[in-house]
């Protein structure tokens, strides 16, 4: 057997500093990252990494919204799609950033809301649509010259740097902040404010193009990464399922092959500003994860461990075989210094 685990943010951007690694003891994550053969590559954002790997060609951007939206239960058909993501925007201090995705509206809320998005735009070709009340997704007539940031990549980060761009990006800016109005004066909003809920504020377009042909894989079963690899996992037509609590609950239904499992609580931890969450969760992938893994390898339950490690930043890939244990040569050394700027 095989396991892949995907850690998206394992190492976190050079912007941090040494902060977040200061005192972290994971011995059993360093020990296989020096034991492995670990490799180095260029730095490549998760989604890149699974659209590779899935063999989803880049249109103008990574088209994942006709794949999450036909997961959703929608029919993409040959249409050009943009995941519409509910989002908050708020100010801070002299920058405007994405605070945040509004997850938890109601089928009633998303319907009435949809509903109003679409009085406005469907003369303009847009037409939205909710398949499900906490994802939105657009649909245009036409193919615009459009290159988007996927939402995990701007949560938390400046609107600015992070809009869409390309040759039809302002008329888009514009669908934007029409969307704002909209969303700010609708009496959905205005009731969850008034009982304090989270309000979406404005829409975060990405993800688009037609939906893509996918490849086959080498995966007999995926585990973990949210709608996005569940997406890919349906369109490939591999079974899914959501992220066992620790390596030991995973034993238990783990099918012969070659797994993926996708480890991505450090990366939603950065992405909300919470360093302490990230530690946290790297304490539970070293404490819950790899000691069973390194154990299952020296009792020849697995034949392969592959750990990646990916953000825009940095890429790093290790491949432990059972024989790889016994260099104990191979000193373990701090996370920090597998950081391509360390």
């Amino acid at each position: 057997m095989h396991c892949t685990l995907l850690i998206p943010d394992l190492l976190p951007p050079a912007e941090l500093g040494a902060e977040p690694y200061a005192g972290l003891p994971l011995p059993f994550l360093t020990t296989m990252l020096a034991r492995g053969t670990t490799v180095q590559h260029a730095a490549m954002p998760c989604e890149e990494w699974l659209c590779a790997r899935f063999g989803v060609t880049r249109q103008q951007d990574h088209p994942l919204a006709g794949l999450m939206l036909k997961a959703d239960g929608g029919e993409p058909g040959q249409h050009y799609w943009l995941c519409a993501e509910p989002i908050q925007l708020r100010v801070d201090r002299d920058r405007l950033i994405v605070a945040a995705r509004v997850a938890d509206y109601n089928p009633i809320e998303a319907a009435e809301l949809i509903s109003a998005l679409n009085r406005h735009f469907n003369a303009d070709g847009i037409d939205f649509c909710a398949p499900t009340p906490s994802r939105w997704y657009l649909r245009t007539g036409r193919t615009p010259a459009l290159v988007t940031h996927s939402l995990a990549s701007a949560l938390n980060r400046s609107i600015k740097h992070h809009l869409p761009q390309g040759d039809d990006a302002l008329a888009w800016h514009g669908v934007m902040n029409e969307a704002q109005m909209i969303l700010h004066t609708h009496p959905v909003n205005e009731a969850r404010e008034a009982r304090g809920a989270a309000v979406a504020n404005s829409i975060w377009l990405w993800g688009g193009g037609t939906a893509p042909q996918v490849s086959l894989t080498p995966y007999a079963a995926i585990w973990g990464g949210g709608p996005m690899v569940r997406a890919l996992a349906s369109a490939a037509d591999i079974p899914y399922a959501g992220l066992p609590a620790s390596a030991s609950a995973w034993f238990a239904n783990a099918v012969a092959g070659h797994a993926l499992l996708v480890l991505d609580g450090a990366a939603n931890a950065l992405r909300d500003g919470d360093i302490t969450g990230w530690r946290e969760q790297l304490s539970w992938i070293n404490a819950q994860w790899i000691q069973p893994l390194l154990t299952a390898l020296r009792n020849k339950t697995f034949d392969r461990v592959t750990l990646i490690a990916c953000n825009a930043e940095n890429r790093i890939e290790t491949n432990v075989e059972r024989s790889d244990l016994w260099r104990i040569w191979r000193r373990a050394r701090p996370l920090s210094t597998y950081t391509a700027h360390a």
